[in-house]
């Protein structure tokens, strides 16, 4: 009867040991984290999405005797650039379906081509290229960049609509 009376009184500390004991655990999850990073830059008609600059368009001529000029304005061939303030950037754009910025051309009917260019200036000294192009400097509000296009006096190859598709590529 001793034993089991010492058997119960073991198994009884076992038990009252055991509920007083601690077992370490541990949990896990994640955290996640995020930072949204804006550009310094935007420009055209869309802060997201496809950026356009409109058209530049010239009009409409029965003949072209004598140069055609067409200064860009904001929402058609003029380009919005707008970049905080103090941050330099520069504003190239692409020969177009010609290959080259001297000679710019559009395509027509019957792939006929009409000759144009761009320029930096109201003079139409400086041909507005993808090298050089126009260099400036934000100021945290819409900078609105004109652009000069001249068509010059030339024999018209067939009646229709000219058209060229131009790349304008600005980086800060």
């Amino acid at each position: 009867m001793a034993w089991h009376f010492l058997l119960r009184a073991a198994l009884f500390a076992a038990l009252l040991g055991g509920s007083y004991a601690s077992h370490a655990a541990s949990k896990t999850a994640t955290l996640g984290v995020q930072a949204t990073l804006l550009p310094a830059c935007t420009a055209g008609s869309s802060v997201s999405g496809t950026i356009s600059f409109g058209t530049l368009n010239f009009g409409t001529y029965l003949t072209l005797d004598s140069a055609v000029s067409m200064v860009g304005q904001a929402g058609s061939g003029a380009l919005r650039v707008n970049c905080l303030n103090n941050t330099p950037y520069r504003v190239l754009i692409s020969a177009g379906g010609s290959g080259s910025v001297a000679n710019r051309r559009m395509t027509g009917p019957g792939a006929k081509t009409l000759g144009y260019n761009l320029y930096t200036d109201a003079t139409f000294t400086t041909v507005w290229n993808d090298s050089a192009g126009v260099s400036r400097t934000g100021n945290g509000q819409d900078q609105w960049l004109p652009v000069y296009g001249r068509v010059p006096a030339q024999a018209v190859p067939l009646a229709g609509v000219y058209t060229d598709t131009l790349t304008v590529t600005i980086s800060w």
